[in-house]
């Protein structure tokens, strides 16, 4: 499962934590894949916070934030490895160990927070996805969200119909959940970190790149793209996952304010997000970037475009009955 290039690196992550306060009770390391600037990077650094203040001299805590220390590609790995002891990965991001997480990211599906939450948290869905998850060493112990993945890209027109989107090269992380999305439009996916994003637009390697508005402005990726089409095809959230040895490992009376600290962040989180992201799309359009919206007419040829990766991604992996209780908590037929 682990490629060799990984090994030094999953090395020198275990030699940091290693090297951590002697006289604390645990040590965590935490590793973001994405820069301190964005809602994801507030919100590790909201719940260091929380932690150093619950705790105090009981944790050392490590926050590595823009990838230094495992990037998209090899923060999985280095989870279970136990070179960071704690990550919040894009759910889809997760399919690579468990294919079964992509049906939580559906096109069109879990559309609101609040809807993913209950989803996440529901006891046929959790028994389906959880259980692989949990045997590749990761616990998942919190969601934070992200929002609303929008299409930004370079060009004249802006894109308003997906049949406008045939053969546009769109960045995507390195997942099924992503890669098909988009297939499904006849767009051409292109898997490469979102750090790489500004080059690969300016190099032409990418046409366009789909992520949500703070993660366009955190990056300033935005500055390379003409035209931002709030698609709002998947809403974007994280899995914050432990390596599951360590969490169990750690005495229960810390663990519980771990928890505690945990579940302070994501309340933060969930009202944090609607008002960065809304902030961050009147920014963009700002600085002169067109942001356009969908009518409902277009929204819902969208919608239909991409929902032949419900069967692939859904049906397919989690069985009928799952599907059932997802387009149930989704309101969706």
């Amino acid at each position: 499962m682990f490629t060799r290039s990984l090994k030094p690196m999953v090395f020198m992550a275990a030699m940091v934590v290693a090297a951590g306060t002697a006289s604390a009770e645990v040590e965590m390391v935490m590793s973001n894949d994405n820069n301190d600037k964005g809602l994801k990077g507030q919100t590790f650094n909201y719940l260091v916070e929380q932690l150093e203040e619950r705790l105090g001299d009981r944790i050392d805590v490590e926050m590595h934030h823009s990838g230094t220390l495992f990037d998209q590609q090899s923060q999985i790995q280095g989870l279970q490895l136990g070179g960071t002891h704690l990550i919040a990965p894009t759910a889809g991001i997760y399919s690579t160990v468990e294919p079964r997480v992509a049906a939580l990211q559906l096109p069109f599906m879990l559309n609101t927070p609040e809807k993913i939450q209950e989803a996440v948290a529901d006891p046929t869905i959790r028994d389906a996805i959880m259980p692989g998850l949990n045997g590749q060493n990761i616990e998942i112990v919190a969601v934070w969200m992200n929002g609303p993945r929008d299409l930004g890209y370079k060009g004249q027109d802006p894109i308003l119909l997906p049949s406008d989107a045939e053969g546009l090269k769109v960045r995507v992380q390195s997942a099924p959940i992503f890669v098909e999305t988009w297939e499904a439009v006849g767009a051409n996916p292109v898997g490469i970190n979102w750090s790489e994003a500004p080059t690969a637009l300016q190099q032409g390697v990418i046409d366009a790149g789909e992520v949500t508005p703070n993660s366009w402005r955190g990056s300033s990726t935005y500055q390379f793209v003409d035209h931002i089409t709030m698609t709002d095809h998947q809403y974007s959230f994280y899995l914050v996952g432990a390596n599951k040895q360590w969490w169990d490992a750690m005495p229960d009376d810390v663990r519980t304010e771990v928890q505690a600290a945990l579940a302070d962040a994501t309340e933060w989180n969930m009202a944090m997000n609607t008002e960065i992201n809304g902030a961050a799309a009147e920014f963009i359009a700002g600085e002169g970037v067109g942001v356009h919206y969908l009518n409902d007419e277009q929204r819902a040829a969208w919608a239909e475009a991409m929902k032949p990766v419900w069967e692939e991604l859904g049906n397919e992996l989690v069985g009928d009955e799952v599907m059932d209780r997802l387009k149930e908590i989704a309101g969706v037929n």
